[in-house]
């Protein structure tokens, strides 16, 4: 396995209602990479089918959650489940990325360029849009970066009390690379290592002399999308942001009243998100 051998690594995939043959390709794709992949179920409603899918594999660990707690929580169960077990860094993946080959040893020669990385993560392509965030050249220090695919070390996921399970959904990575940061650590990414991701369904719209590109999305998924926006910079005293935050959950009620269909349940959903996360505590 490469350099797996010198460096114990593990890999955490979070499924909610997976397609299981996608679900058993990434499974057959990261496998043969690291050394154990822990699986937490969120509640599936084929959770059977996904249990029967584990226990082909005797390096695969399951998980099971009997309801939807979310991708926070469920992040959280795989990194303690990694780290109780002995692994320094876990690859976290959605259930449908698919890593290609010498995925995690092209990801592994970058935790050796600072003494202080807290998470290395590849470029991130969609299957319908391209290349999604951050591209450098190379490799840079990056602010953010997704979970699909990131390596996280466990050492400093523990230091942080890992990620923020009120966040549910939604925004719970950039949150936690923040505190990565903050603590004075490193997110590095690497071009040298891309993963196919999908983001959903975007919609192309032109009003008056604006472009813009729309990802519609469900009344429960605008709903954490509303509360985040303002919870997240709220919690750090990022003001800016906190503005930035309020004016994009102002611009999502107008895209959802003249482009989006199920208006009255995503505006209701988006509305009471928004006021949620002004009020959300943030301590603890």
């Amino acid at each position: 396995m490469g350099c797996t051998e010198e460096m114990k690594i593990s890999c955490g995939i979070v499924s909610f209602n997976p397609d299981i043959d996608l679900l058993e390709s990434n499974i057959d794709a990261i496998n043969n990479q690291v050394e154990q992949v822990f699986v937490v179920d969120n509640g599936s409603n084929n959770v059977n089918a996904v249990e029967r899918l584990a226990d082909q594999y005797c390096s695969v660990q399951l998980i099971k959650n009997t309801e939807n707690l979310g991708i926070a929580v469920a992040l959280n169960q795989c990194c303690e489940a990694a780290r109780k077990a002995g692994y320094e860094w876990i690859i976290t993946l959605d259930q449908d990325s698919i890593c290609p080959k010498h995925f995690v040893e092209g990801l592994l020669q970058y935790i050796y360029v600072d003494s202080k990385v807290g998470i290395v993560a590849p470029v991130i392509v969609d299957r319908s849009v391209g290349v999604i965030g951050h591209h450098p050249n190379g490799y840079a220090e990056v602010r953010t970066c997704i979970t699909s695919g990131a390596m996280t070390n466990l050492a400093l996921w523990s230091k942080l009390k890992g990620f923020d399970e009120r966040m549910f959904i939604d925004s719970v990575d950039f949150e936690y690379c923040y505190r990565v940061r903050k603590a004075g650590y490193k997110v590095i990414q690497t071009d040298q290592v891309q993963i196919s991701h999908s983001i959903g369904n975007a919609s192309f719209h032109r009003f008056l002399f604006w472009k813009f590109k729309n990802m519609e999305h469900s009344a429960f998924r605008n709903y954490y999308i509303a509360q985040n926006n303002v919870y997240y910079p709220k919690k750090h005293r990022l003001w800016i942001r906190f503005i930035r935050g309020n004016v994009r959950n102002l611009k999502s009620l107008l895209v959802v009243c003249f482009y989006e269909d199920d208006k009255t349940a995503k505006l209701k959903a988006i509305v009471r998100g928004w006021r949620n996360g002004l009020t959300m505590r943030t301590d603890g």
